[in-house]
């Protein structure tokens, strides 16, 4: 089952879970499960203007060899469960990491 929030609630939503500092939001790939950050990107050699277009959306895997896998959300296949609404498109996106660990207010 696939859940579309809106790009304000999807914010609020990951500042209450990890805080402000988008670099820490934590994700799930939905294939290998892998939890990545922003950081994690940097680190595995992504450029900072490049980050955001792949984070929640391709495994870190696409980038070293060493953690996740080689998943996309932009491929054929459609297993992810999550879609962020933005003012005039959908973006899949994958799910937060829910652990005990997250912040809470």
């Amino acid at each position: 089952m696939r859940t579309t929030i809106s790009h304000l609630d999807w914010l609020e939503k990951g500042k209450r879970l990890f805080g402000d500092d988008v670099l820490q939001w934590r994700f799930v790939c939905p294939k290998c499960k892998t939890i990545q950050t922003a950081k994690d990107l940097l680190d595995a050699g992504v450029k900072k203007e490049d980050v955001d277009g792949f984070l929640g959306f391709s495994c870190i895997g696409r980038f070293t060899k060493d953690k996740g896998c080689n998943w996309t959300l932009g491929g054929l296949f459609t297993i992810h469960t999550l879609e962020v609404q933005f003012e005039d498109s959908k973006r899949p996106i994958f799910e937060f990491d829910e652990c005990e660990q997250s912040v809470k207010p």
